[in-house]
């Protein structure tokens, strides 16, 4: 290690990488390998429910084809007509424009997001267990600071 690499991350640095982890481990279980596009796309859709299939294409920067095929995945049915995520639900309009499609979250979205969000309160997710060291599997939690963010002091 270089004497430029001796200072590492910050401890605030690290907090976030944790925090960032915790958040994401309940979306980690749902599927062993989930893809940085997959989480992006859900996590997209958590944030603004109810925008259109090529409105949220644009938002996660890619074509309408590939999120057509990222919903599947995360829908009810994935793209290989097998089992999906059942995270979200794309809708027809019942008024207006029936070609337009709409991605909404469905309860299982929501109970999701919900577990993340009791990660950044600091809870740890029910089913997991802690470990000081980085996951080795899924299901795997890393305790953040107790206290909060460490400060810059």
């Amino acid at each position: 290690m270089s004497d430029d690499d001796s200072q590492g991350l910050s401890p605030q640095a690290r907090w976030a990488a944790r925090t960032l982890l915790n958040v994401l481990l309940p979306m980690r279980r749902t599927r062993k390998r989930l893809t940085f596009s997959l989480v992006n796309t859900f996590l997209n859709v958590a944030a603004q429910e109810g925008l259109t299939v090529s409105e949220l294409a644009a938002r996660c920067g890619v074509s309408g084809e590939v999120m057509s095929k990222h919903l599947r995945d995360l829908g009810a049915v994935n793209r290989r007509h097998g089992t999906g995520l059942g995270l979200v639900a794309v809708v027809q309009q019942i008024h207006g424009d029936r070609r337009e499609r709409h991605v909404v979250i469905t309860p299982q979205g929501l109970d999701l997001v919900r577990q993340m969000m009791a990660v950044l309160k600091g809870e740890t997710p029910p089913g997991t267990r802690i470990r000081k060291s980085l996951p080795t599997e899924a299901g795997t939690y890393i305790p953040a600071e107790t206290e909060g963010v460490p400060s810059d002091t």
